[in-house]
């Protein structure tokens, strides 16, 4: 099962950064079904703080239990997030 969660919370962070990605430099608010759909919010929290822990997003707020699923106010990804995500972009 914890394999499984590991395979899911990486790919909510890739849709993550995705997702920031097309609005760079922008900030925006970020639905968890918008940004990764079918993610749990489980799994979208732990990708939303893991990825700014490492300094790859910031974001203003993160709301839980205000609708539908989990959010992010005026994320962003940062220029280290940019570079990464350019990186792996590359290696593809």
């Amino acid at each position: 099962m914890k394999d499984e969660q590991r395979t899911a919370g990486g790919a909510v962070r890739e849709a993550l950064v995705t997702y920031l990605r097309r609005e760079w430099p922008n900030s925006v608010d970020v639905d968890a079904h918008v940004a990764a759909p079918g993610a749990s919010a489980e799994n979208f929290l732990e990708a939303c703080t893991s990825l700014q822990y490492e300094g790859l997003i910031m974001y203003e707020a993160l709301l839980l239990g205000v609708g539908s699923s989990p959010k992010l106010l005026a994320a962003a990804l940062t220029r280290k997030g940019q570079s990464v995500a350019l990186q792996k972009l590359s290696m593809r």
